[in-house]
């Protein structure tokens, strides 16, 4: 054969021009290494806020998220159940990308209910639902379900998930998604564990495993799942996000070192989402050390010391800390750029 013929023929077969080609651009935020990118590249580190928006007088977030975007957080993590809406879920994840955070939207159905799993799984492949993701999915993570089961074997941690997410993905959702420790989202070592198998089994690579901070024991009992995650994360390159947590107490309402987490996690490069604003008051620890960040959910209208530090007081509060990716709406001063390639 003709070397010139031979070549034109091997350039323009699929399986060489596949090798060969650019990257393709993205569509969605992505995971690389144990950090969050967004689909235009800018790398992206959590902090926010939860609400419980499913229970809320406002559930598409329309009063609440303004309120919420006043603090500079770049996120804010969304309850949703079973019942919550498709119309509503489209409001309020773009009510979220217009106030300029990135919408976390989470299954509170399973909560503590291992058995429940598989309803948050069915409310993220319905039709309808399913459609808003894609929808949204340039800016949309999906916390599979919150705090799902008490006491989970590996095995059944591992099977539930690797289920869950071939599910979650045969319906066309792309997007990253998150998945909570067992035992209400205290655990963590079982978690960190996993997330190599899960992610390797995910056909996009795209896991990222959270804890909920309501440890209990002395203040340095408090501090040891900060430091023992900490150090797992940052030496084993695990994407993990606090997604209920620094909290001002633990499930016993007795005081955390909040403060102090959030100066570790800062200073690892580390996502975490205080629970929670408080447009719907919450149920536990409404004493000093509550949980509740705001009364009514209005910004300024702090309901404890903890909840004004963790927003804008404190060195590392959110106000602080926080930086929006400059391609989403709202960004603000100092917003996250791509890094662009050194060039030797």
């Amino acid at each position: 054969m003709n070397k010139a013929l031979f070549v034109a023929i091997l350039c323009a077969s699929p399986l060489f021009s596949n090798a060969f080609a650019a990257p393709a651009k993205t569509d969605t935020m992505t995971v690389r290494g144990r950090f969050l990118h967004t689909a235009a590249g800018e790398r992206v580190v959590l902090r926010g806020v939860n609400e419980m928006f499913s229970s809320s007088p406002d559930p598409t977030g329309v009063r609440t998220l303004p309120e919420i975007a006043k603090t500079g957080a770049n996120a804010v993590r969304i309850m949703t159940q079973p019942r919550y809406p498709a119309a509503s879920l489209d409001a309020i994840i773009r009510n979220s990308i217009t106030n300029g955070m990135i919408p976390i939207v989470e299954c509170h159905a399973a909560t503590g209910k291992w058995e429940k799993l598989g309803d948050c799984v069915e409310y993220w492949i319905r039709p309808d639902i399913a459609a808003v993701i894609r929808r949204h999915q340039r800016w949309v993570l999906v916390n599979i379900a919150n705090e799902a089961g008490k006491e989970v074997s590996q095995r059944d941690f591992l099977a539930g998930y690797r289920d869950a997410i071939a599910r979650i993905r045969s319906v066309g959702i792309q997007v990253p998604l998150v998945i909570d420790g067992s035992d209400w989202g205290k655990e963590y070592r079982m978690l960190l564990d996993s997330w190599a198998p899960l992610n390797a089994g995910d056909p996009r690579h795209a896991i990222i495993v959270s804890a909920h901070s309501y440890w209990v024991g002395t203040e340095e009992e408090r501090k040891t799942p900060y430091r023992e995650i900490i150090a797992r994360v940052t030496r084993e390159g695990i994407p993990f996000l606090l997604g209920e947590g620094p909290t001002a107490a633990g499930w016993d309402c007795k005081p955390s070192p909040y403060r102090w987490a959030m100066g570790e996690l800062q200073r690892a490069e580390i996502g975490w989402l205080t629970w929670s604003w408080g447009m719907v008051p919450n149920g536990d620890c409404r004493e000093e050390n509550r949980y509740d960040v705001t009364d009514g959910g209005q910004f300024g209208a702090w309901k404890s010391e903890s909840g004004e530090a963790m927003m804008i007081s404190d060195p590392a509060s959110i106000r602080n800390t926080s930086r929006r990716p400059c391609s989403i709406g709202n960004a603000g001063v100092g917003c996250v750029r791509p890094k662009r390639p050194r060039h030797s």
